[in-house]
């Protein structure tokens, strides 16, 4: 069966193409980074690119009584960049909880307090000892401006000690805090550098709850001191485990070293049976971690522990460790460790087909759905499906936002999107689908043509609501769909894994993505990253006619009443009973043409045509079926 497409031709075509592949609008602080040469226009780290780090050594003590945190940290903070800094920009996440701090969301007045108390703040040779005077060092939101006597110089090493101490949060369990009375999860939990980068410079961001996190890069070594009868689980490895544990507990964790078959490290006897501990255990658990964005722990005297590894990486025969920490009250986190394992094989080998990047990864039954590196926060779920969407979801962000270094508090999409498609993708292969398709296809198609549909350029720290979640999420997930869809899976993969290839361990802007995709599949793909990203346009195919000529060749014209480039995805119908499925990207728009004709030849007249799948998302439904008898079928907003 003979069956092509049709739409604008010619020198006319070709002139339209070129306009709509235009250059992209950029930022001022976008184009002083192409001028400087920190990025390149091929999409890579430019010839001068810069980025500053910092390594972390910490010892932390937790009082589960007292809910006390405190900790010592010395910092060696590199300013690899051209320029002296005058202040530095030190993150006080946990004074999310302080009195008078603004927020997006509500806390329990329970656990309002005074923040981090700083104990002792030394810079290089340079101790700040009155801490409230804001000539040396000022509070504002989440932030501690320090400016010390002498600028920080240009390519320099610097050392930061600092102690502190504060009180963690019992209820309010934003993204970090108390789980039950002797299980806690604790994030954002020390003082650490803010990102000062070669686009904004300092990232004077204050965290508010809703958007997520910027950090760079570091080594960290870290020992979290605890009462002797807890288990610490966090980002890194665990350096000093049979210190701590008692050697049938060391064994099980060999054991699952080498097998993807679960291994009960900690069963539901083994606390009765004082069957976990060392004879003599210290109580402080050592962990490193190379080249990641953030720490994070959980701690219980309870929780029961299962693991196993995943071959990761085919050529080097890597395996990566696999950990749920759990109680056993939640029966769902039963088959959690499973679903994680089968994740991970199918993150390093399927999608998105890159060896997962971290020594061990470990799901805590815990409070609220955040990731950290090698760590997950995830609160029990309701059924199957919930937990497998969930976990592949968190697990997913492993690569963006911590392979790759992204500011996901000013592009949400370039981490939350890659979860939302890398859950749809994953969860499908585990037997669980979404309903909508693609997550969150629904809530943006509520949205979309109405003043919450955000262009995704815009910087996400500039909005909230039910425009930051569809936008990150729907929206972003979408059109890596769209956009993969139309490469095809060879070349996607193969403009992803460069893209991840160069960016990994640095800080990738949208301008970045963008210009590497185009590098690398050797398209101007401009006019499709206007519409998705740049303009206010919105999901909407419309069938509007179908007509058959004096040869007995069926015409049917598609309109693109919205303006957002999507896939056609057509059903036809015929007198005769048959169904036939034709499919064309969304490269059907790229000339910037709103109209689309497919002809073809069939074997019986057309009975009816719909247009859409589960997975392309549409504003007005009532536009998408054409029946015989009818000539054009409009919709409107309801």
């Amino acid at each position: 069966m003979k069956f092509y497409k049709v739409c604008l031709l010619g020198i006319l075509a070709l002139a339209a193409y070129n306009a709509n592949s235009q250059a992209l609008y950029q930022t001022v602080n976008i184009k002083s980074a192409f001028e400087k040469g920190t990025r390149a226009v091929n999409g890579k780290p430019g010839a001068n690119y810069w980025q500053n780090r910092a390594d972390y050594k910490i010892k932390m003590n937790f009082d589960p009584q007292t809910k006390v945190l405190s900790g010592e940290e010395s910092i060696t903070y590199f300013n690899n960049s051209p320029d002296a800094l005058s202040r530095l920009i030190i993150r006080l996440y946990p004074d999310f909880y302080k009195k008078g701090v603004e927020r997006n969301t509500q806390i329990d007045p329970k656990d309002e307090n005074e923040g981090v108390v700083i104990d002792f703040l030394k810079i290089n040779e340079e101790q700040i000892s009155d801490i409230q005077n804001n000539k040396k060092a000022a509070r504002y939101g989440t932030n501690l401006m320090l400016t010390p006597s002498t600028s920080v110089a240009a390519k320099s090493e610097n050392t930061l000690v600092i102690k502190w101490h504060y009180t963690v949060n019992t209820g309010s369990q934003q993204r970090t805090g108390a789980i039950d009375e002797s299980s806690f999860f604790i994030a954002y939990s020390f003082p650490r550098l803010s990102v000062y980068d070669d686009i904004n410079g300092w990232d004077m961001w204050s965290y508010k709850g809703t958007q997520e996190f910027y950090n760079d890069f570091g080594n960290y070594e870290v020992e979290v001191t605890a009462p002797k009868n807890f288990i610490v689980w966090a980002t890194g490895d665990l350096q000093n485990g049979a210190e701590n544990l008692n050697a049938t507990v060391t064994e099980r964790l060999k054991l699952a070293a080498t097998t993807n078959k679960t291994v009960h490290v900690i069963d539901s006897t083994d606390y009765k049976k004082n069957n976990v501990f060392a004879a003599n255990p210290t109580g402080s658990w050592k962990f490193k971690a190379t080249n990641v964005s953030d720490f994070a722990f959980a701690l219980s005297d309870h929780y029961l522990w299962d693991a196993s590894s995943v071959l990761a990486d085919s050529v080097t025969k890597r395996r990566v460790m696999v950990n749920t920490a759990y109680n056993k009250i939640h029966q769902d986190y039963f088959e959690v460790q499973d679903i994680a394992n089968k994740s991970v094989e199918l993150m390093s080998h399927v999608y998105p087909k890159v060896p997962f990047p971290y020594p061990q990864i470990t799901i805590v039954d815990g409070t609220d759905q955040m990731e950290y590196p090698m760590m997950v926060n995830d609160n029990p779920s309701p059924n199957r499906k919930y937990a497998v969407q969930l976990t592949t979801h968190e697990i997913f962000h492993t690569y963006f936002p911590f392979y790759m270094g992204i500011n996901e508090t000013q592009y949400a999409w370039m981490d939350e999107g890659w979860a939302s498609i890398g859950e749809t993708v994953l969860s499908a292969l585990l037997g669980e689908p979404e309903d909508d398709g693609i997550y969150s296809k629904t809530r943006y198609e509520k949205i979309s043509g109405s003043d919450s549909d955000m262009p995704l350029i815009a910087n996400t720290k500039n909005y909230d609501g039910s425009a930051y979640v569809t936008n990150s999420y729907g929206k972003g997930a979408l059109s890596y769909h769209v956009l993969r869809d139309m490469l095809g899976d060879k070349l996607f993969f193969k403009a992803l894994h460069q893209y991840m290839n160069d960016w990994n361990g640095k800080h990738p802007t949208p301008y970045d993505y963008f210009n590497s995709f185009n590098n690398t599949t050797g398209k101007n793909l401009n006019w499709f990253w206007r519409p998705w990203f740049f303009e206010w346009v919105y999901p909407d195919l419309s069938v509007n006619n179908v007509s058959l000529d004096t040869k007995g060749q069926t015409s049917i014209v598609i309109e693109n009443k919205g303006g957002l480039p999507l896939p056609i995805h057509l059903v036809i119908k015929l007198e005769n009973g048959k169904e036939v499925i034709k499919h064309f990207t969304a490269e059907s728009w790229a000339a910037g043409n709103t109209e689309f004709i497919a002809k073809g030849y069939f074997e019986a007249k057309v009975k009816s045509v719909t247009i859409g799948d589960e997975f392309t998302p549409d504003k007005q439904r009532e536009n998408n079926k054409w029946e015989q008898g009818q000539t054009v079928k409009t919709g409107s907003f309801k």
